[in-house]
């Protein structure tokens, strides 16, 4: 196996309505020892107001991001790169955020969303979370600071892993690079273990032999879960019962919190909810056997709630039983007015007739592919193809069609899944003022954060 360690920069944190500034890979045999690397560069396309927030935080000035190759031809060269056969793709908080970005970036460009997750002996892993399970259980690999031990650039200070400017994409790859090897140098094994822990067969076999409760004679799988979400506080872990599979949505489980100090005050009060965790197969975070071994974690006094918690299931059965059913049929709400960008999980994959035109569209020169897409009959293709000639190609559009396409993104209130709207120059304005209040910013930051208001000036002038 080869692994392909990534990082992005990006003009904001919605998958659907922002874009990748910069990508960077280090490609490495199975000891993490590099093979090739690659950076692209991706100028700003024309309907994406970036976040003033994130040009600070990766210090890009507008000027910078106006330079590169279009997303297309970009996406086109990262979906490549990601669907080498026996390959890992790995990044630093990757699986919550970057193969989002990715996942959405493909799909908008006409390139399969998820071919690189499991097709051809890929899958995708992510080090953030096996670091976590480092820092709970091997403490003496790193130095680890008080203040989010768990964030790259923190990891970096501490430890001197690579020198180099923070949130540049390449840097971020080269430290990710240099902790990986950290981490499996000081236990292979366990570097082992957690790894194959996100091929999805291997995360299902895990969870099928957790350790048992009794509830009412049926049995419940009990274990612990690891996420950073869960808080230093709470040493990022929790204690969890299996609530079996949703109904709807089959590559999910559902797991209930079990360590909270009187589960009763959630369980029978309609005023609070049990934590119920969505977790998909072969995704962070971890579960781990509920066992001495690694239960200690937890401290005594949440070992003691989790007894106390479990007797009063016992006694209180049916009050669980009508949880399990309530969760696995809930679904989620239909969204009106969702964006095309965004219908990647309303509309679902490519069909194989999808596929077919969609090869002959990639297959053909830039200035036939307008023609070609006004004879579509596909909606869901032709609305994506125009956008995409309108993004990258411009000049291969007459006024009425770029107008027509400019009125359907910009123009519109279409949302995304989460509801949002997309980033107005105004929205822009309005953050990047905020962020020149506050006194952290350095001189580099308030010059780009300054530029940048310019220039959106200069769109409504």
């Amino acid at each position: 196996m080869t692994y392909l360690f990534y990082d992005l920069e990006t003009s904001g944190l919605c998958p659907s309505f922002d874009q990748i500034f910069r990508f960077a890979c280090i490609i490495t045999d199975s000891d993490l020892k590099e093979i090739d690397r690659h950076e692209i560069s991706i100028k700003l396309r024309p309907d994406v107001v970036p976040s003033a927030a994130a040009l600070s935080i990766t210090h890009l000035s507008i000027n910078d991001i106006k330079d590169g190759i279009c997303e297309h031809e970009a996406l086109i060269k990262i979906h490549s790169l990601f669907n080498r056969p026996n390959q890992i793709n790995i990044g630093y908080n990757s699986l919550s955020f970057d193969n989002n970005m990715l996942r959405f970036g493909f799909y908008r460009n006409l390139l399969d969303p998820y071919s690189h997750q499991f097709k051809n002996n890929m899958f995708r892993a992510d080090a953030m979370n096996i670091n976590l399970l480092y820092y709970l259980y091997k403490t003496d690999v790193l130095s680890w600071g008080n203040n989010r031990p768990m964030k790259l650039e923190n990891i970096n200070n501490y430890n001197n892993l690579f020198d180099g400017k923070s949130h540049d994409a390449m840097v971020d790859v080269e430290v990710t690079v240099t902790l990986c090897k950290k981490l499996r140098d000081y236990d292979m094994r366990m570097w082992d273990y957690l790894i194959n822990g996100f091929i999805k067969k291997n995360d299902l076999s895990r969870i099928n032999n957790l350790s048992e409760i009794i509830i009412n004679d049926k049995k419940y799988k009990i274990g612990i879960y690891t996420d950073i979400k869960l808080g230093y506080d709470n040493h990022c872990c929790c204690a969890v019962l299996y609530l079996g599979r949703h109904y709807s949505y089959k590559n999910q489980s559902l797991w209930m919190r079990l360590d909270y100090p009187d589960i009763s005050d959630y369980l029978s009060s309609s005023d609070n909810t049990p934590r119920i965790i969505h977790r998909k197969d072969g995704e962070p975070g971890f579960i781990l056997p509920y066992e001495k071994s690694y239960n200690y974690i937890l401290g005594d006094e949440r070992i003691n709630n989790i007894t106390k918690n479990i007797k009063w299931l016992e006694k209180h059965y049916n009050t669980l039983e009508r949880l399990m059913s309530h969760e696995q049929k809930r679904d989620y709400d239909p969204i009106e007015n969702l964006d095309i960008d965004a219908s990647i999980y309303t509309k679902g994959l490519f069909s194989d007739e999808e596929v077919s035109v969609i090869n002959m569209f990639h297959s053909l020169d830039t200035n036939k592919k307008v023609d070609y897409i006004d004879n579509m009959q596909n909606n869901r293709i032709k609305d994506l193809g125009l956008r995409i000639i309108f993004r990258n190609y411009p000049d291969q559009l007459d006024d009425v069609s770029r107008e027509a396409i400019v009125s359907s993104i910009v123009k519109s209130d279409h949302i995304n899944i989460k509801k949002e709207k997309r980033r107005r120059p105004e929205d822009a304005i309005e953050e990047a003022n905020k962020i020149l209040e506050n006194d952290d910013i350095n001189p580099e930051q308030i010059t780009i954060i300054n530029d940048y208001i310019k220039y959106l000036e200069s769109l409504n002038a």
